[in-house]
């Protein structure tokens, strides 16, 4: 049972009372974890491409594909993560799925490692069909993981804490390929220390499970602002979030010039970031650069984007 430690906050008008519970922390807490973990998770194999095309008989353009999956499955499932999200008790919803569908996701490619040799001669098919299965569930969570925050820093977090609830939030995604670059190299020094890499993520996501099955709450018993009161009365109430509300607001954004500007210059600011650090470890293979040091390269490169 949580702390019901909080504190209260009176309106201009004193008839209202907001309350800040101690509990948001763990709440950002949490959620920040699963959000580090889906970005690792989708991060395997790119830091160590060499290793698994040498340990798994690949190529370079399989392990590619294999981070690639993130956006192509991202696309699909983004108005379905809307619909999640705008459900009673969305929130909740949405973050149970992300924690289990995270898990399932490194549990399905741990089962190769397990229950097939390496010397079999089916191995690569078989580990090859249960990587692509993993990593296109855990894609599926990427909206699961980027949609929610606005909602959580809302329904969690007072006015003037809003904006660092939302940059940890969003951060923490960052920070995963950011530590991918660094643990995935050590952990795998060798190709056949690659199996270690997926029992340790296997790892991270059992223990994100277990804390968001643990304590996760739909909202806080009483709102800490305004605009979560009238979030939580609408989300009670919610009668009308189904997909034509979804598609008149996006065809609404799409009308907006400021919008579309904004939207083209973030995604492409970020699609290109992504894309370039990713694919790092590949980049820097012709010119004699180790996974290691590439690794090394590109957490410099997103410790400044988080600085920024």
């Amino acid at each position: 049972m949580m702390a019901t430690s909080s504190n209260k906050i009176f309106s201009e008008s004193q008839s209202t009372v907001y309350v800040l519970y101690r509990r948001r922390f763990y709440i950002l807490g949490v959620f920040s974890f699963l959000s580090f973990n889906q970005c690792s998770f989708w991060l395997t194999f790119s830091p160590v491409s060499l290793s698994a095309q040498s340990y798994y008989n690949i190529s370079s353009s399989t392990v590619d594909l294999l981070l690639n999956w993130g956006p192509i499955i991202f696309i699909p499932c983004l108005p379905l993560a809307y619909l999640l999200l705008n459900t009673r008790n969305g929130l909740r919803r949405t973050v149970i799925i992300l924690a289990v569908a995270c898990f399932v996701a490194t549990l399905l490619r741990v089962i190769p490692s397990i229950a097939v040799s390496p010397s079999n001669p089916h191995f690569k098919i078989i580990s090859l069909s249960f990587f692509h299965a993993g990593q296109i569930i855990n894609a599926a969570c990427g909206p699961l993981v980027m949609m929610p925050v606005s909602q959580l820093s809302c329904l969690w977090f007072g006015p003037n804490e809003r904006a660092r609830a939302t940059t940890i939030a969003i951060m923490a995604n960052v920070f995963g390929s950011t530590i991918s670059f660094l643990i995935n190299p050590a952990i795998v020094s060798k190709p056949s220390n690659l199996p270690y890499l997926l029992y340790f993520h296997v790892g991270l996501a059992l223990v994100a499970g277990i804390l968001t099955l643990a304590y996760f709450p739909a909202q806080p018993p009483k709102p800490p602002s305004h605009a979560a009161e009238i979030l939580m009365n609408v989300e009670n109430n919610n009668s009308d979030s189904g997909f034509k509300v979804y598609m008149k607001g996006l065809w609404q954004c799409i009308m907006n010039p400021s919008f579309v500007l904004l939207a083209i210059v973030g995604g492409v600011m970020t699609g290109t970031f992504s894309v370039w650090t990713s694919l790092f470890s590949t980049i820097l293979n012709p010119e004699n650069y180790t996974e290691q040091q590439a690794g090394e390269f590109i957490s410099v490169c997103s410790r400044c984007d988080c600085s920024c």
